[in-house]
C-alpha cells in the first residue's frame, strides 16, 4: 500500500522579522529559543531543509501575535513551544485550510481537554 500525503506533511511556525520580538517577550519557554530573529531564521530555514530533503511536504504556518494571543487565552494555556506547535497544528488543519483533511487533528478538546 502506498504511503498517504499524511505521512509526507509537516506543519511548521512561521514568524515574521515585525512580530518575533514581541512573541519572543510574551514566550514562557524564551530562554530555550533563540532572541535573535536572524538566528532564528537560519536555524528555521535548516529545519525546512531538512524536512524538504526528507521528501516532506511542509504547511508553513505564520504565528500573529494577536490571534495567537487570544488564542491562548480562549484555551487556558501558557505561552511554549508545544503549544505553539499545538496552534500551528490546529490552524494548518482548520476550515479553508490548503491541509485541511491531512490528518492533522484540529480538535479543540485535544488541547484544551475540554469538549466545546
Amino acid at each position: 500500500m502506498k504511503p498517504s500525503v499524511e505521512a509526507y506533511t509537516v506543519a511548521l511556525p512561521w514568524y515574521e522579522r515585525d512580530d518575533f520580538q514581541r512573541l519572543w517577550e510574551l514566550a514562557h519557554d524564551r530562554d530555550e529559543m533563540p532572541s535573535d530573529y536572524d538566528v532564528w531564521l537560519a536555524a528555521a530555514l535548516s529545519v525546512m531543509n531538512a524536512w524538504l530533503a526528507r521528501g516532506r511536504a511542509l504547511q508553513i504556518v505564520t504565528i500573529r501575535p494577536e490571534e495567537f494571543l487570544a488564542w491562548l487565552e480562549a484555551a487556558g494555556l501558557p505561552n511554549t513551544a508545544a503549544t505553539r506547535l499545538k496552534y500551528v497544528e490546529c490552524k494548518a488543519a482548520s476550515a479553508g485550510s490548503e491541509t485541511s483533511g491531512l490528518g492533522i487533528s484540529a480538535d479543540p478538546s485535544a488541547l484544551t481537554g475540554s469538549k466545546t
